[in-house]
């Protein structure tokens, strides 16, 4: 597998009328962004509404991207799922249409699952998978999962995978817990989920980032990581928090369907909503600022 680094959009999937994801408008967005700065795209992860959708649902839609054209050492698929058996087939779909990487949460909904039970699920998966070398990456997202990949249970994962697990997404956004990982491992790529405090990011040895709001401005996320500039990493910060207090895929819809004059992005899979008039005027008003 190639090295993944840099920016990498998570990637809204927009659905049809009848609520399905609609591979066909997706190519075109998903080339439209690697093309205006983003080093690659995650398809089907959060903001990707990926949970709202069926595993068949979302072997379709990555079956249909592998036969596009796309470029897919430049795409992830996420992959995770509370049934180890989907979670097998999802992150087997993956691997066989040639994604760069499955991108991969804990199993959800027994939060109070201990240690030793996530690295048997992991466990399991790979024996049933036998994914390649660094063709995993690990996804900590506590406020979603309920379960938090301290840095000693990556460290663990990573050290049983075998080289197979090459580094973790961190959508907690936790400073001090990515640099523990990187200090237990500094081969290991960690991406924050956001793009807040990218330059800091990359100080502290991240390998980029993997936010749903990036794909919103790329070019400028992109200058941010490779050149460090203050004042664009200050007007980066300032973007991104122009999103709090709002619904995030909400918002990345909402913008998507302004800055393509097409509203169906706006639609979404239950239980997502449109964004609400007045908080779209909000949120215009907070860009409008900036």
């Amino acid at each position: 597998m190639s090295a993944i680094r840099g920016i990498w959009a998570a990637a809204l999937t927009p659905v049809t009328a009848d609520f399905q994801p609609d591979a066909a408008k997706a190519i075109s967005y998903y080339r439209e962004l690697l093309e205006n700065g983003c080093d690659g795209i995650n398809v089907l992860g959060t903001t990707g509404e990926a949970m709202s959708f069926s595993a068949a649902q979302r072997e379709r839609y990555m079956q249909a991207l592998a036969a596009s054209g796309l470029p897919m050492q430049r795409l992830m698929a996420g992959t995770g799922a509370a049934s180890l058996d989907d979670a097998v087939r999802l992150t087997r779909a993956a691997l066989d249409c040639g994604f760069a990487a499955a991108l991969i949460m804990p199993p959800f909904f027994y939060r109070d699952a201990p240690d030793d039970g996530i690295v048997a699920f992991f466990d399991a998966l790979m024996a049933a998978v036998n994914p390649p070398h660094k063709s995993l990456l690990l996804y900590n997202f506590p406020r979603m999962t309920g379960i938090t990949l301290h840095a000693a249970l990556a460290d663990r994962l990573m050290t049983a995978s075998g080289d197979r697990i090459f580094g973790m997404k961190d959508s907690s956004n936790d400073a001090q817990l990515q640099a523990e990982i990187v200090a237990r491992r500094p081969e290991a790529s960690i991406f924050p989920g956001s793009e807040s405090d990218l330059r800091e990011a990359k100080r502290r040895g991240a390998a980029g980032c993997i936010s749903g709001s990036v794909a919103l401005w790329p070019r400028l996320a992109k200058s941010v990581f490779e050149n460090g500039d203050e004042a664009q990493a200050g007007e980066l910060r300032r973007l991104r928090a122009s999103l709090d207090g709002v619904p995030l895929v909400g918002a990345v819809r909402y913008l998507t369907a302004r800055s393509h004059a097409d509203p169906d992005w706006e639609r979404a899979m239950a239980p997502q909503e449109p964004l609400s008039v007045e908080r779209g005027e909000r949120l215009d008003r907070a860009l409008a600022s900036i």
